[in-house]
């Protein structure tokens, strides 16, 4: 028999957004632990959504200077009564749902645990090679969420009807993860020369072999491939009445690093009106 391990974030949902508040892991999918800092210790175990996930994390919030002990105490939990196995709450601090407050394992009896939070950690998936991480789907992330102009979210699916003129913003690289994602589904056509475009902050180039692709709906329209090359930092996707911009247009990027210059993009441009317009307005710029 084997033990099973239970954790839970202050807030567990039931809506289907993707993101793990409360899991349930074997005590057999345990990898190891990493003091972050004093008073947090992260627990990482085998994906609860496959290899391609990469680990399950799990960060403890505790008194300063016990990440020893609480280590101990996890591992005790993880080799609680072998002859049996069973479930066990490790550390649930679901005071939403709770009328009795937080459930901490005995084990933590003076360790000042506080806080929960399980992400998936996407480092080592794939082997850890960038060039083995996913394109994101339009679909992932639930519900999509309507863009404004301004800062985008990673891991969020957005749809675009803006027709004015917009900067969008991503996150640097360096700040998340390997395996972040965004993606952008046009609903509506961009505005007669009106620029919309796409760059980070902080960041200087997307990841070399990032594209746009600018794909032909007649006989009149010219098609265009633009591949990234050095220095190429925004993605500049200017409406046209019968060219570029149209819906359907979209955009996918992932972290391929979770460094510096770590985005990279592939960006399908469609056409609007008769599409009999040049496409030479699309395109990375540095």
């Amino acid at each position: 028999m084997e033990n099973y391990l239970y954790f839970a974030e202050a807030d567990v949902e039931t809506g289907a957004d993707s993101a793990s508040e409360a899991i349930t892991v074997p005590a057999s999918s345990y990898l190891f632990a990493d003091p972050v800092t004093n008073a947090t210790t992260a627990f990482f175990f085998k994906s609860i959504l496959g290899s391609d996930y990469g680990m399950q994390k799990v960060v403890l919030t505790h008194t300063a200077n016990k990440n020893k002990e609480v280590i101990k105490g996890v591992l005790a939990c993880i080799n609680a009564h072998p002859s049996k196995g069973g479930f066990i709450i490790v550390a649930n601090s679901n005071v939403a749902a709770l009328t009795t407050g937080a459930e901490y394992n005995a084990v933590f009896n003076g360790l000042g645990l506080s806080t929960v939070a399980i992400t998936q950690d996407v480092t080592g998936a794939y082997g850890g090679s960038s060039a083995e991480i996913p394109l994101p789907e339009l679909t992932w992330g639930g519900a999509a969420t309507a863009t404004a102009a301004g800062a985008l979210a990673t891991n969020t699916n957005y749809t675009n009807a803006e027709t004015a003129a917009k900067a969008y913003t991503l996150p640097s690289a360096a700040a998340g993860s390997k395996g972040d994602w965004i993606t952008v589904l046009y609903i509506a056509n961009i505005g007669n020369t009106n620029l919309h475009s796409y760059h980070s902050a902080t960041d200087t180039q997307f990841v070399l072999g990032s594209k746009i692709v600018v794909q032909p709906d007649d006989a009149t329209r010219i098609a265009v491939v633009d591949i990234s090359v050095a220095d190429d930092d925004e993605v500049k996707i200017t409406g046209l009445t019968n060219g570029d911009g149209g819906i359907g247009t979209a955009l996918r990027f992932v972290n391929t690093t979770g460094e510096t210059n770590g985005w990279a993009v592939e960006a399908i441009v469609l056409g609007q009106g008769a599409c009999s317009a040049a496409s030479a307005t699309t395109v990375f710029a540095a």
